[in-house]
């Protein structure tokens, strides 16, 4: 069959039955049809009674409203005072405040426009108090809704008191300190952080873990029973069992359990508390008892149980010792011991209970002056016999007798031979003082320390000569604390070597004085044991002095080597110089002669980073020459230990100052018995006193440099009459050379000039053709023109006029000099000036300028709009050549009679050979800027006005640390200069 098509228009009744007739295959079809539609009225009247009955039944409020808030239906429950006239046809905002109709509204807009239930809850004031309502919403029609209304105020108040309820349960649970756990008889439901810290799990490893898992597996069976006893709600059982954490380890808890209704169901709290420390602490006291009864049994010592009246009441001794308590009991201590030891013992027993505190006392008693007592005398003849003494140490014996209170008139005196003991610490004590003897009459330093830290026990008097410290310096101190050893390393390694060996032999170490000094000695130390701490004795040999002899042997025969095997005379006095250096550990060391030209250079070199270079530094001041001379004209070795000892040469002195030096050891260098020049070493951190071998090392390497000078001159002479032809030859290929350099220089400067030039005017000249086209291409005869489009052409034509400006007045400057009209400047008031007219620009190119000129800087007689275009080209340099952001500051400062100032940025920098050729012509800078648009006319600009103006300009970088560009002006007023003459 087709698809069946509804046709356009059906007629009720009979038509309707006609249409239907028409589709249908048959009668019997149609016959069946008839039957399903009556079928269908049938149900459907039978539905609508249904639901009918039950809207009627429904306690809840059901109102029918249309998409705009109109009430179209209501059905109220029997509580419900309202009609339904009184509802029906007015709009929500009529019947409900304007906040609920408008949470209404927006319930019934959800619903319409996603078709699906929505929910929405409020409260409303009413007589009987605030009622809270739920609705729920539904779409039943086109642009229509089903509105159930249920009071759920009851339902509020239950919840937020179950809410609290479980809040005020919760807290307990969580703040208790004892572990709650709930389980189901198998798994766990709920633990509380207690629960966590006690068995080491998270909260989340915890939920449905088997809670047996806590058990230790041998306690399980004996749980499952106690699970059997708890057979009702509210019925608890008490009992301890063994639990197991996470880690494996046991503990002991007393757990309370109790079942209870959890979510629904039948489940069981346990309340678990670890009494382990309890159970530990019980069980020790019962060991503790334990030992003590085992320790009194054990006891070696004569225990006696005396009387406040001397009676002796019990007596306790080994089983080598033990004698029958009868034989002495019931007997005084006068009848036992000689009369002034019983008065001894006495007092010390009276003592004790009158104070309540312990007495201990020493004794010493001969067995020989003992009475007549067969029992005292078996007794001690035992405790000689089996200790093993001597038959000639038998006699006299030393005891050891402590009493404590045991009872309201009698004492527990304890009594121990310590014989032995005495004897073993007389033989320590002669020990130890024969050690000590040795141990501080030794010539060479020794130290007693412990071997884990280096804490230092001892030290003996030869260690405080040779390192300068006092004994609160170094007693208990660590050496580290005194940074003794140089290289803290080398300890670890000795250390290492003795655990190993044993001992550690006659091995060179470095060590550090007081004062800074590096000392060499040869080391040997041993472990030994001090009170059952692993110590370490050592002895320390200095040789710091032969090693210095062997040193000083060294540098001279290795000079003495290099003059015989090389003629290279620099080369000869710059190792020299060095090798003095590192091993006077001196700050500079020089060696200098007259020169020609000159009163003197220094020709040779060698200084601590830090300090100021004096190498090629010449001498024209003849005052200074004469000073030297004049010291050193008996051509002795001059020691200066402080610059105080100059005071009658003050133009050393002032050299001494120039060059920071604190202390001076200076060696004239002779030829034929004439005064040459000087080896000078300087020390400049501080004063210093020269040692003797020190003089004797630079007095020998003097002679080994006249030596080399003589030999130096000889070689000199012969290598000069050889080579005078081939230098002239040289000279004159060289000449051509540089000729030839120079032509190609000019003309490679020349095709970068007028590529620049040409690429500079012609740029803007194509810009205005350009734009001069597209104007004329616009129809009509009058063509309009923007002023920005002037404003541009404008801007070019004064890029080309300033560019050949610049080019007119660098000729100018180089054929007849800079023009200036000088007047007295405050530069100040200038340089600010400058920084605020220039700021648009900096702002433009988003950087910083900071103007640190101080403002009362001396007046210089300058030309101003010269000078103005100096810095305007000198910070628009730096903006043009650096990215966006870049900070410049302007600083300034007096020197001598000269103001200099620095154009200081952040930027990206330049090399040192960009540095030396910015100045020149046509020079256009680091690289191919993006902002570089000049022909390197400016900065030559620059240096001519500030030549012109006698003074000096330059520039320091580094690649990627930005540039400081500086120039210098004279001053108006020299400051040396006579104020009076000054106002004449």
């Amino acid at each position: 069959m087709g698809r069946i098509r509804k046709p356009d228009t059906m007629t009720p009744g009979f038509d309707l039955l006609q249409t239907l007739r028409s589709y249908c295959r048959d009668e019997a079809a149609y016959r069946q049809i008839c039957l399903i539609l009556e079928e269908m009225a049938e149900a459907s009247t039978q539905s609508e009674a249904h639901y009918r009955a039950m809207l009627d039944a429904s306690p809840d409020l059901m109102f029918r409203i249309s998409g705009e808030g109109i009430y179209l239906d209501f059905n109220g429950n029997e509580f419900t005072k309202a009609s339904q006239d009184s509802i029906v046809g007015k709009h929500l905002a009529d019947v409900l405040p304007p906040n609920i109709a408008e949470l209404c509204l927006q319930a019934i807009e959800q619903a319409i426009a996603t078709g699906t239930l929505q929910t929405c809850e409020y409260q409303l004031s009413e007589p009987s108090g605030l009622r809270a309502y739920e609705a729920r919403v539904v779409v039943c029609g086109d642009r229509e809704v089903l509105w159930i209304v249920q009071d759920v105020t009851q339902r509020k108040h239950i919840e937020a008191e179950l809410r609290a309820s479980e809040e005020r349960m919760h807290s307990f649970f969580e703040a208790t300190f004892e572990t709650v756990i709930i389980h189901d008889y198998d798994r766990i439901l709920d633990v509380n952080p207690a629960g966590e810290a006690l068995f080491g799990y998270t909260y989340d490893e915890m939920i449905n873990m088997p809670v047996l898992n806590l058990a230790e597996p041998s306690a399980r069976d004996r749980i499952r029973q106690q699970w059997r006893s708890v057979s009702s709600t509210g019925h608890a059982s008490h009992y301890e069992s063994v639990g197991i954490r996470k880690d494996g380890s046991t503990f002991i808890g007393a757990v309370s359990v109790k079942s209870i209704q959890f979510r629904g169901r039948v489940a069981r709290v346990a309340s678990i508390r670890d009494i382990t420390q309890r159970k530990q602490s019980e069980q020790a006291i019962l060991q503790s008892e334990a030992r003590n009864r085992a320790l009194v049994e054990a006891f070696p010592d004569l225990i006696f149980r005396i009387h406040r009246d001397g009676t002796y009441l019990d007596c306790k001794a080994d089983e080598n010792l033990l004698i029958p308590a009868e034989e002495l009991i019931g007997k005084t201590v006068y009848e036992s011991m000689p009369r002034e030891l019983a008065e001894q013992r006495m007092a010390y027993v009276h003592q004790a209970l009158a104070s309540g505190q312990p007495q201990n006392f020493e004794y010493q008693m001969r067995l020989s002056t003992l009475k007549q007592n067969p029992t005292i005398t078996r007794l001690y003849r035992q405790m000689v016999d089996a200790r093993g003494i001597a038959p000639e140490q038998a006699d006299l014996r030393s005891y050891e007798a402590r009493v404590v209170v045991s009872g309201d008139d009698e004492t527990i005196v304890i009594v121990r031979d310590i014989t032995e003991r005495k004897l073993t610490d007389e033989a320590v004590r002669l020990s130890q003082e024969k050690f000590a003897k040795a141990f501080h009459s030794s010539p060479n330093a020794m130290t007693l320390a412990t071997l884990k830290d280096g804490r230092l026990v001892d030290v003996n008097e030869a260690f405080y000569e040779t390192f300068g410290y006092s004994r609160e310096e170094t007693l208990q101190h660590t050496v580290h604390e005194i940074n003794f050893w140089v290289n803290p390393s080398d300890r670890a390694r000795m250390v290492e070597a003795l655990l190993q060996q044993g001992s550690v032999r006659n091995q060179e170490y470095q060590f550090r004085t007081k004062s800074g000094d590096i000392r060499v000695v040869l080391f040997s130390a041993e472990i030994i044991d001090i009170q059952g701490q692993p110590c370490l004795l050592d002895v320390m040999a200095d040789i710091t002095e032969r090693k210095r002899t062997e040193e000083r042997d060294r540098l001279v025969s290795q000079m003495s080597l290099r003059i015989r095997e090389s003629l290279d005379l620099q080369q000869i006095l710059n190792t020299a110089v060095d090798e003095v250096r590192q091993f006077l550990r001196a700050d500079r060391v020089t060696i200098g002669h007259d020169a020609p030209g000159t009163l003197g250079k220094v020709v040779a070199e060698s200084v601590t980073p830090g300090y100021r270079s004096m190498l090629n530094v010449e001498f024209h001041d003849s005052v200074y020459i004469n000073e030297v001379i004049e010291l050193f004209s008996d051509r002795q070795v001059k020691v200066i230990t402080s610059p105080a000892e100059l005071e009658n040469y003050p133009a050393i002195l002032d050299h001494f100052a120039k060059y920071q030096v604190q202390s001076a050891l200076s060696v004239p260098i002779l030829l034929d018995n004439q005064f040459f020049g000087l080896l000078v070493v300087h020390q400049c951190n501080g004063p210093r006193q020269w040692d003797a071998f020190e003089v004797e090392l630079l007095e020998q390497l003097s002679t080994q440099v006249s030596i080399a000078v003589q030999q130096a001159k000889l070689f000199q002479q012969v290598r000069e009459l050889n080579a005078d032809l081939e230098r002239k030859v040289q000279e004159r290929t060289a000449q051509l050379q540089q000729k030839m350099e120079e032509l190609q220089e000019l003309n490679d400067l020349k095709d970068e000039f007028l590529n620049a030039f040409s690429h500079d005017l012609r740029t803007p000249v194509m810009g205005i053709s350009l734009v001069i086209r597209n104007l004329l291409n616009q129809p009509g005869e009058t063509i309009p023109v923007s002023r920005s489009i002037l404003d541009r052409m404008v801007q070019s034509s004064d890029h080309q006029l300033a560019l050949i400006k610049s080019l007119l007045e660098a000729h100018s400057s180089e054929t007849r000099g800079v023009s200036l009209n000088p007047e007295l400047v405050q530069l100040s008031l200038l340089v600010q000036i400058i920084a605020e007219d220039i700021e648009p620009i900096v702002q433009k190119n988003r950087a910083t300028l900071t103007n640190a000129v101080p403002e009362d800087l001396p007046l210089v007689n300058a030309d101003p709009v010269q000078l103005r275009r100096v810095f305007e080209n000198l910070i628009t340099n730096a903006l043009h050549h650096n990215p966006p952001g870049v900070h410049i500051t302007i600083g300034a400062s007096v020197e001598e009679d000269m103001i200099r100032f620095t154009i200081q940025d952040d930027g990206t920098g330049m090399s040192q050979e960009t540095c030396d050729r910015l100045f020149k012509r046509y020079s256009r800078g680091a690289g191919k800027s993006r902002h570089s648009t000049g022909i390197g006319l400016g900065l030559y600009l620059c240096r001519q006005i500030i030549t012109a103006h006698g003074g000096q300009i330059g520039v320091t970088s580094k690649p990627g640390q930005g540039s400081t560009f500086w120039l210098t002006l004279p001053l108006a007023i020299p400051t040396g200069a006579n104020p009076a003459l000054t106002e004449g």
